[in-house]
């Protein structure tokens, strides 16, 4: 089985999230994505984030209606940090050897994952899939690769090996100009929401008056 692992604080979830994960689905023939809300992201400044209760409900609430995509609630169970380190090591003892997992990140966040929790275990634990961003440049994580973990990498390579047998795999994600931070200024602006997140989870952001308030550090 051929899984993928989305995590993110999904602060809110929007439709630019449910694009590029079914892009990937589509072209890593993905059997699964798990969708994996941060109950307490170490790197996300606490004010800027709601209670992980309301970001577990719009998830479910967005996935409805997809059979590929799966919601998981590992973190929120799980005391202290939320370290990808953990979750990955936990689909990997509950999915057991056979299942070939995906990681799936952006590449702003993987330019960064020197400073996750024990990154190196973590690169070794599974195939990666980072997703290009405006702003970056794919190519980039291929020096980044080499220079942080002593991986080799053929310039102009998409698809670089990792320890334990596992790859990193660049891909071009689907240009989609939404971003949580622009969801969370269109609704203290008042402005609309149509066809930046699901019908479901802009009724239950109105409903709860969720992000009405720009939150102080």
């Amino acid at each position: 089985m051929r899984i993928g692992i989305f995590g993110g604080t999904f602060n809110p979830i929007h439709l630019g999230h449910l694009i590029v994960a079914e892009d990937i689905r589509e072209n890593f023939s993905l059997e699964r994505i798990l969708f994996v809300p941060s109950a307490r992201p170490p790197h996300k400044p606490a004010p800027e984030l709601i209670d992980a209760e309301h970001r577990l409900e719009m998830t479910r609430l967005a996935l409805k209606g997809n059979p590929y995509f799966d919601l998981s609630a590992i973190e929120h169970h799980r005391s202290g940090f939320s370290y990808s380190v953990d979750t990955v090591e936990s689909f990997r003892s509950e999915c057991g050897s056979e299942a070939e997992l995906f990681f799936i990140l952006g590449i702003d966040a993987f330019a960064d994952i020197n400073s996750w929790h024990e990154p190196k275990r973590l690169i070794g634990l599974c195939n990666f899939i980072v997703m290009s961003r405006p702003g970056f440049i794919l190519e980039e994580a291929l020096h980044f690769c080499t220079s942080t973990f002593g991986i080799r990498a053929e310039p102009g390579s998409r698809q670089i090996p990792l320890p334990n047998g596992h790859f990193l795999y660049l891909e071009d994600a689907t240009p989609v100009g939404i971003s949580s931070t622009l969801v969370r200024d269109r609704i203290r602006e008042g402005r609309s929401l149509k066809y930046i997140l699901p019908e479901s989870v802009a009724s239950y952001i109105i409903s709860n008056g969720l992000y009405a308030e720009k939150r102080k550090f």
